[in-house]
């Protein structure tokens, strides 16, 4: 069993067996569609705060992106330093990127509440918890068009949403933020697709994949 049909794919060409079951993982879905919609041009990013992340991009982008507020939300370790630094560096002089480490869950969702699109690094995440929360809470997810939250989830928002270099995601979000109807319709469609992943349809989809194995091993 495996979190995304991206992983899914790997294992399949890795190991040269096709009998691979995708069960994506629950994601708190119910608490997420009872935010207030006050949305504003606000850019959010929730990811842990490290160089393999990717994160140092996010501000390069808000730099396109003047007339949005960007803010890059997420946990520290001992390997953050360095891309802490190298963001310090890549924000320079930028008045609408923020940065906010280690804040307590009453904050991110705050920040949910109040933000329009959801930015996720240029990392290509095997299913990618905080996208589909984003989704569950309305953002309009724009992802790195690889990795299981772009197969798995935001492809099936949108073709549009996805993108393979910080001047394609600035495009993006503009494009959005200067289309008030769009963002709407991207919003309903987004806590649509982001139902998929409750916890009820975890357990139905996980109970079906068990019962298949163990009539499998039965008739073995």
């Amino acid at each position: 069993m495996t979190n995304s049909s991206w992983t899914a794919e790997y294992i399949k060409r890795t190991y040269g067996n096709d009998r691979v079951y995708v069960v994506h993982p629950p994601v708190n879905v119910e608490e997420l569609p009872m935010l207030s919609y006050e949305r504003g041009k606000i850019v959010l990013t929730i990811s842990r705060i490290d160089l393999g992340k990717k994160v140092t991009e996010i501000p390069k982008i808000a730099r396109l992106v003047p007339e949005a507020e960007f803010y890059l939300v997420g946990a520290t370790g001992p390997s953050s330093g360095p891309a802490l630094r190298a963001i310090e560096e890549a924000s320079r002089g930028l008045s609408n990127f923020h940065l906010e480490t280690d804040v307590p869950r009453k904050r991110i969702l705050e920040l949910m509440s109040q933000a329009s699109v959801y930015l996720h690094p240029p990392f290509a995440e095997h299913f990618g918890f905080a996208i589909a929360e984003a989704a569950a809470a309305g953002l309009i997810p724009v992802v790195y068009r690889d990795g299981g939250g772009w197969t798995d989830i935001v492809s099936r928002i949108d073709q549009g949403l996805g993108y393979t270099s910080v001047e394609e995601a600035a495009s993006t979000i503009k494009s959005l933020l200067n289309d008030p109807e769009r963002l709407k319709v991207l919003s309903a469609r987004a806590r649509e697709v982001a139902k998929g992943f409750s916890y009820e349809n975890f357990k139905a989809r996980l109970s079906e994949v068990i019962k298949e194995l163990a009539g499998s091993k039965a008739k073995s």
